[in-house]
């Protein structure tokens, strides 16, 4: 934010941290605070970065452009991080962080918010970056290669997204079962922290010495335990099932770009070798006597099933209404009133709701699965995806969590951050409420969706005088593809994390004796729907 200068003394700080900015002209105070944020930063100066958040409030009572108010949200970040930074969060294993979710708030804010496509390239790719970043070290390393590649597809060279998002792909790949995907992304992983070293590498700070060799270590370390030239020989990515029909190739083009496939290399890109749901649990180990029923599978192993199918028909159905062009033939004939809202009623609409539904219930299951997976006892119709980590009826982390050395399940809870009810209602995310409120009018009152177009017509925007909430078509659409990548990160997540626990028990038990049940694939042919 600013230019390398001789650090300030501990008086010229205080004196900093003393000036108001009622007199200065906007351009003038945001300048100021971010200045106060740097030096609190370098200074580890507490007082001079709460100081900058007061003084955040008071600049954003003002009247101010959009990219102002965008900008007011990357400083608010930035001072939070500062925070974290003095007090030394950032090493620490605790899950819980009221600095860091406050400033994931203020980023997922200042990249969602209107003014972010006014500033300028350099700017919006610090904010996705540093988001990204942020994502990674609290475990949801899935999230943020998404966030990273926005940031490239803004500048493509911009080094600090290249070299974070070739760390998350390294800490991605430690994560994945499946030999040939974790090879793969270690291949990615390594391409995007050697690419930080290539003559087109922008960087957004001068000094880049230790940059260089945090990125060049990684990168080294990869190249020690994979064979680089082998795997990229062997990669072949654009290798895959297309689909049968005309209609199966579109749907298969359509999970891929929007990256919907249960399958880590999907999040390398729209590569054909990645439309497949693969995502299993992994081995699971039990006592002889821990269930009555032991010679057949774990109960969990059916859940998981039973949550991808769920899973894969909530998508279809998103990608049927998103696409759909005709009036069906069950919408025919039936009575309904033009509300001269330009209302959308078809079976179309009903696919993108029921999608909607079906992704963010999904979070609730997974939930049940981490209390019955990790033993906590939970009531189980009380269990939700944002209260299942909580001490019951209290807004506090259960001990079970709070330095449990599991990063995918720490991803997970921080993931849950994202959403608000009306008992936690903290969110880390933008638009936490919104979702909330979308999910809540389509299972209990009401949601009024208008034809896309027509949305920004209506007097009345999102209030529904009071009746529900209204929406346009483009955005529920746009909210449900959301929710999906949700659920698709959380299955990830709670697939690894068993995966961890379940490692643990090995090395606790290194010489015990345990014996196997094979497990079979289910055919698809006995996925039809028996007619007797």
């Amino acid at each position: 934010m600013k230019a390398m200068t001789t650090e300030p003394s501990f008086e010229q700080l205080n004196k900093r941290c003393e000036r108001g900015i009622a007199k200065m002209s906007d351009a003038q105070a945001i300048v100021h605070i971010g200045e106060l944020i740097d030096d609190a930063l370098d200074a580890s100066f507490e007082r001079g970065a709460k100081r900058a958040l007061y003084l955040l409030g008071e600049l954003s009572n003002r009247e101010l452009a959009n990219t102002d108010r965008a900008l007011i949200e990357y400083f608010r970040a930035n001072a939070w991080a500062a925070l974290s930074h003095i007090a030394n969060v950032r090493r620490s294993w605790s899950w819980e962080s009221p600095d860091r979710q406050a400033e994931l708030l203020a980023l997922s804010r200042a990249s969602n918010h209107p003014g972010f496509a006014g500033l300028d390239k350099v700017r919006r790719c610090q904010i996705l970056t540093n988001h990204a970043n942020l994502l990674h070290e609290v475990g949801r390393s899935i999230d943020a290669i998404a966030v990273w590649d926005e940031a490239l597809k803004i500048i493509p060279s911009f080094a600090m997204a290249r070299g974070n998002r070739g760390s998350g792909l390294k800490s991605y790949a430690g994560m994945v079962v499946d030999d040939r995907e974790r090879a793969i992304l270690a291949l990615h992983a390594f391409d995007g922290l050697r690419s930080t070293m290539a003559e087109d590498a922008l960087y957004d700070s001068v000094d880049t010495r230790d940059i260089f060799a945090h990125f060049a270590k990684q990168a080294t370390e990869l190249a020690a335990a994979v064979n680089i030239g082998a795997v990229r020989a062997m990669q072949d990515l654009n290798h895959g099932y297309e689909g049968r029909s005309k209609n199966e190739r579109a749907y298969r083009r359509w999970c891929l770009e929007h990256r919907l496939f249960l399958c880590p290399l999907n999040d390398l890109g729209p590569h054909l070798a990645a439309a497949t749901d693969d995502l299993m649990l992994p081995p699971l180990t039990e006592g002889l006597s821990d269930r009555p029923d032991s010679h057949l599978p774990p109960p969990i192993i059916g859940f998981f099933s039973q949550m991808k199918q769920e899973y894969a028909s909530a998508r279809f159905m998103l990608f049927e209404g998103m696409t759909s062009t005709r009036v069906h033939f069950s919408d025919r004939g039936v009575a309904l009133t033009d509300t001269l809202d330009y209302p959308l009623y078809s079976l179309a609409s009903e696919r993108v709701r029921t999608a909607f539904r079906i992704a963010y219930s999904l979070l609730d299951k997974i939930a049940f699965l981490v209390d019955r997976y990790w033993a906590l006892g939970k009531v189980p119709d009380r269990i939700s995806f944002k209260n299942v980590w909580m001490v019951e009826n209290k807004a506090r982390l259960l001990p079970k969590f709070e330095k449990r050395d599991n990063l995918p399940l720490r991803g997970l809870f921080w993931l849950s951050k994202e959403l608000f009810d009306n008992q936690l209602k903290q969110t880390s995310a933008a638009d936490g409420r919104e979702l909330h409120g979308i999910r809540n009018a389509l299972e209990h009152t009401y949601l009024r969706v208008s034809e896309g177009w027509a949305k920004p017509l209506m007097i009345d925007g999102t209030s529904n005088n009071g009746f529900g909430i209204a929406i346009g078509s483009d955005e529920l659409e746009a909210k449900a593809v959301r929710v999906m990548q949700m659920t698709r990160s959380a299955l990830f997540y709670v697939s690894f994390a068993i995966g961890v626990e379940e490692r643990k028990k090995q090395l606790a038990n290194p010489g015990q004796l345990i014996g196997s049940m094979p497990l079979y694939g289910l055919e698809d042919g006995r996925k039809r729907r028996d007619p007797f």
